[in-house]
């Protein structure tokens, strides 16, 4: 296998995708982005863009993929480039979200689709508290690159390095991934709980305890306990419940302002993961008869119509017990 990536390619045109390969090439890395949007040649800073939509000339020469697209349609990516691609190339999953149809995880999708193409060792998954906007900005970023085998992890993660990116590595597959999806939805309730004014104790309240639902639920899943205290779990989810710039946060505000959950996507736009992520995590927290009365609290909101005021009402009045950690 090469140790050493001559050429990337980031798949996913969305702001996240725009922003890895803005950041590679800044970086002197070869790297191509594939999207079917177009991106405004006019703008100094997307004009160094290398983009394309051949599948079957970029994929042969690249010694890394990139997948930068939402969860629904990360296992349709992968497909597309299951004919081209080679048996040495590396696979990174920068998608934040649960596969809704089947609730399992980027990684899991991507191996299913590449299946006796190349080895699982090879595929991997980047996620911490990295809002787009902020890179593109030229402001530090950390986050966490793991993969089953540590030497592929170091690969990747010195291909990411740079003066503003500084990436860390892990083993833990399933942590990464269960903190990058789960912490989406509480940032939707964050949003909900600033924009309706109850105050800095609650909120530090909901980040505590909703953390302790994200171990709760990814340790159940095969996940290290020890994952959910680094950046792709509390770092992450501090970034996300705090910042203006998070579709979950700015989502949970709109409904705090009375608009309706389609409503509020059609405002938005683009895509909110932590919608359909609630829905995954209910079904898992349910199959394994898991306590997330937070988790469940926001699916209710989002799925059953129920109003905010009225889980917080229910939380409040829980039997009362000891803390856990």
């Amino acid at each position: 296998m090469n140790k050493r990536i001559t050429q990337s390619v980031v798949i996913g045109g969305g702001s996240w995708g725009t922003t890895i390969a803005l950041g590679l090439i800044n970086n002197n890395k070869n790297t191509i982005l594939i999207t079917s949007s177009s991106k405004n040649n006019q703008n100094e800073k997307f004009s160094k863009l290398q983009i394309s939509e051949r599948y079957d000339e970029i994929i042969p020469k690249c010694d890394l993929i990139i997948f930068a697209v939402p969860s629904h349609g990360l296992r349709k990516s992968v497909a597309k480039i299951s004919p081209y691609i080679s048996p040495h190339t590396l696979v990174l999953s920068a998608t934040k979200g649960l596969e809704n149809s089947t609730n399992k995880i980027s990684t899991t999708v991507i191996s299913e689709e590449l299946i006796n193409l190349i080895p699982k060792k090879q595929i991997g998954v980047m996620s911490g508290p990295n809002l787009a906007k902020e890179i593109q900005e030229n402001k530090i970023a950390l986050t966490t690159i793991a993969y089953p085998e540590i030497s592929n992890a170091k690969i990747v993660q010195n291909y990411f390095s740079s003066k503003i990116f500084r990436p860390y590595t892990s083993t833990d597959l399933i942590g990464v991934q269960y903190g990058g999806s789960l912490k989406n939805i509480i940032a939707i309730a964050s949003g909900f709980l600033d924009q309706s004014n109850y105050g800095d104790n609650s909120k530090s309240s909901l980040l505590v305890r909703g953390l302790n639902e994200m171990k709760i639920l990814g340790v159940s899943q095969g996940a290290k306990e020890e994952t959910f205290y680094g950046l792709s779990g509390i770092g992450d989810l501090i970034t996300t419940c705090y910042s203006n710039l998070s579709r979950n946060y700015q989502f949970g505000v709109l409904i705090s302002d009375g608009f309706s959950v389609n409503q509020a996507k059609a405002k938005i736009v683009q895509t909110i993961e932590g919608i359909d992520t609630a829905r995954s995590a209910y079904n898992l927290g349910k199959k394994n008869n898991l306590e997330l009365p937070i988790i469940y609290s926001i699916y209710k909101v989002i799925h059953k119509n129920s109003s905010p005021e009225e889980v917080i009402s229910k939380l409040m009045s829980r039997t009362l017990k000891e803390e856990s950690p």
